[in-house]
């Protein structure tokens, strides 16, 4: 192996996640790290790389079966022209489900800045909030049209 090399440990506090991770990744067969004749994992850059990848699509939740997928995706080809193929479609299918959250997010975020919005009506508010203690608040005839202010409203 060239360059210089990590044990566990220092990989795991490199990328600030745990040990049990990296082994976990290692069990799924995404990451063969080099072993010393005593049994210590050692990783190059590469795997440390990809190992990066790797903990970014399962922090922005694609699950571990995409991800093997496209990590042995290449391997399972025999030409380089059925790899293109095969790797630009699993590529797609990422786009598209992020394109999706992107969608979802962008909506959240609206719903959240109109939630605010209504909120700071309630400021210097001396009612008690809830449907009991104050009836006619902004937060309650906003109730059906957003629907985030379901969690701040009582539940009465």
């Amino acid at each position: 192996m060239e360059g210089k090399c990590y044990k566990i440990g220092e990989v795991a506090d490199k990328l600030a996640t745990s040990i049990r991770t990296i082994r976990y990744y290692e069990e799924e067969g995404l990451l063969s790290p080099v072993r010393t004749p005593g049994g210590t994992r050692l990783y190059s850059e590469k795997h440390i790389s990809r190992l990066t990848a790797i903990l970014r699509l399962a922090k922005l939740g694609f699950s571990i079966d995409y991800i093997r997928n496209i990590a042995q995706l290449r391997e399972t080809c025999h030409t380089g022209d059925e790899s293109s193929a095969l790797v630009d479609e699993c590529l797609n299918d990422a786009l598209t489900t992020i394109n999706k959250q992107i969608k979802e997010l962008d909506n959240l975020k609206i719903e959240i800045e109109q939630s605010k919005n209504i909120v700071k009506k309630c400021h210097g508010c001396t009612n008690p909030p809830g449907t009991k203690g104050c009836p006619d608040c902004p937060v309650r005839s906003h109730l059906k049209n957003i629907q985030l202010l379901n969690l701040v409203w009582d539940t009465e």
